[in-house]
């Protein structure tokens, strides 16, 4: 399942944090054995998938800036501008490597306080990116 986009993640951020109780009543329906009220669980939840989803972007914007430069570049000695664009591409890659692991992490405390368990078959983060699409949809 694809994760939810950028402007809906923003939206259930902002709906977390305000408290909104129709929200509220759907993760109370969602995951009735929570050990945590639901929102203190989601909104971690939702943050790092919002970082992770941005930092995706930022990689595709990079390379396809690097790609666009590299087309045109004469053989030899790189210019200034497409070594910038490297550099500037590692770090995007390593920020989204972060952004991966802390997804990761929240994923795994949100299911251990959500009391919510993943199918046998599918990746606790597919599944975390799943849900907290339904939801952030709702």
């Amino acid at each position: 399942m694809q994760p939810a986009s950028l402007p809906a993640l923003a939206d259930l951020i902002a709906r977390l944090e305000r408290a909104d109780p129709a929200l509220d009543a759907t993760l109370a329906t969602a995951a009735p054995q929570a050990t945590v009220p639901m929102r203190e669980a989601v909104l971690p939840l939702a943050k790092a998938q919002l970082a992770l989803v941005q930092a995706n972007a930022d990689i595709t914007l990079v390379a396809d800036e690097l790609r666009r430069y590299q087309k045109y570049a004469l053989p030899g000695k790189p210019s200034l501008q497409i070594v910038q664009l490297r550099k500037q591409q590692a770090t995007v890659k390593q920020a989204a490597l972060i952004a991966r692991q802390n997804f990761t992490q929240a994923t795994h405390t949100f299911l251990r306080e959500s009391a919510l368990v993943a199918p046998a078959r599918r990746l606790p983060t597919d599944f975390a990116s799943g849900w907290l699409a339904k939801i952030a949809a709702v």
